[in-house]
């Protein structure tokens, strides 16, 4: 029974280690098959960052959208308006299955003819926004007060891994 033991216990160790293995490499392999050989080049080899993208359109009555993306690393936050993307939403049963339709954040912003702002707020800044009864609420009413602490800077901003990148539309 001794060497049934043994083989289940190695047998977990090989799944523990194979799957570390494969959550190591997903961002780096994610990265060039996101992005073209000039992007990489550009990045000298230092791999992507994944950062997170926050697009508040309620001034303007819309929604908020938000990403998990990767970029560059050493990118600066406007980055994220090139390489963000929002997909068509207009379809509704089988036409939104087969409607491929996406623009880049930017593209998007231009076509509606919108005014904006962007901030970058680093990993573990952001404060929670708490309700009259302090429950911790995450709204789209409340999306500009969830982010009270201070920001990191604008879109010339260099990006870290898991910055929270933060358009806001103002028109």
């Amino acid at each position: 029974m001794t060497n049934a033991a043994f083989g289940k216990k190695t047998l977990a160790i090989a799944v523990m280690a194979s799957l570390c293995a494969a959550l190591i490499a997903v961002p780096a392999y994610g990265f060039y098959h996101v992005h073209d050989d000039g992007v990489s080049d550009g990045s000298q080899g230092l791999g992507a960052y994944e950062v997170f993208m926050v697009v508040d359109e309620t001034a303007v009555g819309g929604d908020v959208h938000s990403d998990l993306m990767f970029v560059p690393a050493g990118s600066t936050a406007d980055v994220v308006l090139d390489e963000g993307i929002i997909s068509s939403e207009s379809q509704a049963g089988l036409d939104a299955i087969h409607n491929y339709d996406v623009q880049s954040v930017a593209e998007y912003l231009a076509a509606n003819g919108y005014n904006y702002t962007v901030a970058v707020y680093p990993t573990g800044e952001v404060q929670a926004y708490k309700d009259a009864e302090g429950a911790y609420a995450a709204t789209s009413q409340n999306v500009s007060e969830a982010y009270t602490a201070a920001s990191k800077g604008d879109g010339s901003t260099v990006v870290d891994r898991y910055d929270n990148v933060v358009i806001t539309v103002t028109q």
